[in-house]
């Protein structure tokens, strides 16, 4: 969908994705190569933060959009060399990827901040917040698998909750201007820039999702 549109699991036999003699070091190994694959967002989207089509460039230099030849990019990332065949996990999905690294930035960042300002900060509302952005990420990923299931209205269901979540921490985030703490004004500004691409990235799968119902209901 877009440039998070990837070849899921819904229509094929989920039994296939398993049929492997994988022990269980080589799934350890699989897995913290899909961290790096998060790491790596995060690592494009620092560098690319005032680009102003910034989603759709990241999007490219992950190698997501391959309608697009990647020497038309201007990339400086360096070539990923071919794998083997892997089986299928959620965590290949781009969307995925994109909504974990997004929330990972502001979680983080967010326990840096306040340590800094401990004063400024009562231990409720910091717990607040974090609360928040641990229940857009939730809705967020709850939001993929319904789309690798193929529930496309299920999807639209659950990122609409994560899109509250996300108006929440807005909110959340303009109280901490009136705290007058350099690190937190500095936290917000950059995790609104953050907020605001997310909800970008949602709302684009969220229309091709109604899109595909729609098609869906009227072949019914």
């Amino acid at each position: 969908m877009a440039d998070f549109e990837y070849e899921s699991n819904s229509d094929s036999e989920w039994d296939d994705s398993w049929d492997t003699l994988w022990s269980e070091h080589d799934w350890e190994a699989y897995l913290a190569n899909e961290s790096d694959e998060v790491q790596r967002y995060q690592r494009l989207y620092n560098k690319l933060a005032q680009h102003p089509n910034r989603l759709d460039e990241i999007a490219l230099r992950m190698g997501w959009d391959l309608q697009v030849d990647p020497k038309d990019s201007d990339s400086s990332e360096p070539p990923q060399d071919a794998l083997p065949e892997l089986p299928y996990t959620l965590h290949k999905h781009p969307l995925f990827i994109a909504s974990k690294a997004l929330h990972g930035w502001m979680t983080e960042k967010w326990s840096q901040r306040v340590a800094l300002c401990t004063d400024r900060v009562k231990p409720i509302f910091a717990l607040e917040v974090q609360n928040t952005i641990t229940q857009s990420d939730q809705y967020g990923l709850l939001g993929v698998t319904a789309l690798d299931l193929g529930d496309y209205t299920l999807a639209v269901a659950y990122f609409k909750r994560g899109l509250q979540q996300l108006n929440k921490l807005l909110a959340q985030l303009n109280g901490i201007e009136a705290k007058n703490a350099a690190p937190l004004e500095a936290y917000g500004v950059h995790a609104k820039i953050r907020i605001f691409d997310l909800r970008e990235i949602w709302l684009r799968v969220m229309s091709d999702c109604r899109d595909a119902a729609s098609g869906r209901f009227e072949e019914e």
